[in-house]
């Protein structure tokens, strides 16, 4: 594999044009994670949230008590009122809890929680040489700021709720308390005051989730995508023939199954991404023997570089859908034409738990040199610095003379491969 070497073999230059007149970015510093989180915490710690005084207590049910026409109930009927006084007893057991708005304060412990975790999540994985997403810094910032005012209306309606719900509450409790198990008013007025209930906290946990829910979305998907980029980060250090070079980007990583010679079967492992290559390492356990030729008696774990393929040898990518019922359980499939420099000429994979028409996309974005626009502010210069690098590398060999191929960007030595010679860039001379 071509991480620090390159093998010689001709390649087509890269294609991407470097703007060195280009001024470069004013760089603005930023709030250290750490130091974020701090703050984070120390705001949370001031303005704790309003909680509800009311104190749950066992209803007891008046079963007993006669009244007028009692004894003119059918077994039918009294089953009927039981029935009704148990569903209503069980209904206000749930309410007494979502009444409190457990789930809200839960919703808003993990909004805190995250705005103090992600910050240093992300921090960690530029850290193992993430790269790329360069605007989520800038996200989880602006959503820093933006809880800060939904914050304060969220404490003012949890108030104003809290106090609604204690009343309401009481009111329920009461009238079941005071129904009779025999008696159809009674239960009817509990019931009223029980849905009441029902109907007054699905009010409040809308009217306050309302003011977070943007705030919650946006925090949950990052999230999701930090948990992505340290899956990724985690198969990478874990390959002993997968090295990064120099200002290599990784993006994405995603089981996958390739379908070798066009077929519907192949090895099974991880497709890795980067700004300038595609990989494919197989990552599989195969049963070696057989008892009785049906059951596994025996087996060994291949993990194996099978592909490695430059982004700039990719003349054309697609997607689709494969198989499935009615909708159901289709196949994402990725496909590639590849240039003569490429190790082969086509390559298709099965994709596993994630959108072909995603990864098509993203490639597509690395072979037109898009993606370098995506990187974070501190790493953009370094891509700048490994193109010109790899245009420095001399055309000929200074000890044998013989022709240096153009190198893709990242590639810092290069060994002739006619007399053995290493070859570094002019510039790295100087």
């Amino acid at each position: 594999m071509a991480n620090q070497k390159s093998s010689g073999k001709g390649r087509r230059s890269v294609g991407r044009s470097v703007n060195r007149s280009a001024k470069p970015k004013p760089r603005r510093t930023r709030v250290r994670p750490s130091a974020q989180a701090k703050a984070r915490k120390a705001k949370t710690a001031k303005r704790p949230l309003p909680k509800s005084k009311h104190t749950a207590r066992k209803v007891a049910i008046v079963g007993t008590t006669a009244v007028a026409g009692a004894a003119a109930l059918t077994a039918a009927q009294k089953e009927e009122l039981s029935r009704r006084v148990d569903t209503v007893q069980r209904e206000l057991d749930t309410l007494e809890s979502r009444a409190q708005l457990t789930g809200v304060y839960e919703e808003i412990g993990d909004i805190d929680q995250m705005l103090v975790d992600l910050p240093i999540q992300l921090e960690e994985m530029r850290s193992r040489g993430y790269v790329h997403n360069g605007q989520l810094e800038d996200k989880l910032e602006v959503l820093d700021e933006e809880w800060d005012d939904v914050r304060p209306r969220v404490e003012q309606l949890l108030k104003t709720r809290i106090n609604v719900l204690d009343r309401t509450l009481s009111s329920a409790e009461s009238k079941v308390e005071n129904l009779n198990a025999t008696s159809d008013p009674t239960i009817k007025k509990a019931e009223t005051a029980v849905n009441t209930l029902e109907t007054r906290i699905e009010s409040a946990e809308q009217a306050i989730e309302s003011q977070y829910e943007g705030v919650e979305s946006q925090l949950r998907a990052s999230k999701r995508k930090l948990g992505q980029i340290s899956e990724m980060m985690d198969w990478i250090d874990s390959s002993d023939a997968i090295t990064l070079r120099e200002a290599e980007g990784p993006l994405e990583a995603v089981e996958a199954e390739w379908h070798t010679d066009g077929k519907d079967e192949g090895p099974d492992g991880i497709i890795l991404l980067t700004d300038q290559r595609l990989l494919f390492e197989q990552r599989e356990e195969i049963v070696t023997k057989k008892k009785f030729g049906l059951f596994k008696s025996d087996s060994e774990y291949i993990q194996k570089l099978h592909l490695e393929i430059e982004t700039d040898d990719i003349d054309d990518v697609s997607n689709k859908e494969e198989g499935g019922f009615l909708g159901m359980g289709k196949a994402d499939i990725l496909e590639l034409i590849l240039s003569a420099n490429a190790p082969v000429s086509r390559a298709r994979f099965h994709l596993k738990g994630e959108e072909s028409s995603d990864w098509a996309e993203m490639i597509k974005q690395v072979v037109s040199g898009e993606i370098d626009n995506d990187r974070a502010d501190e790493y953009a210069d370094e891509a700048e610095v490994a193109e010109v690098m790899a245009a420095a590398f001399p055309e000929n060999c200074p000890n044998c003379y013989a022709q240096v191929p153009p190198q893709p960007r990242g590639i810092v030595t290069v060994e002739c491969e006619f007399c053995g010679e290493t070859i570094i860039p002019t510039l790295a001379e100087g």
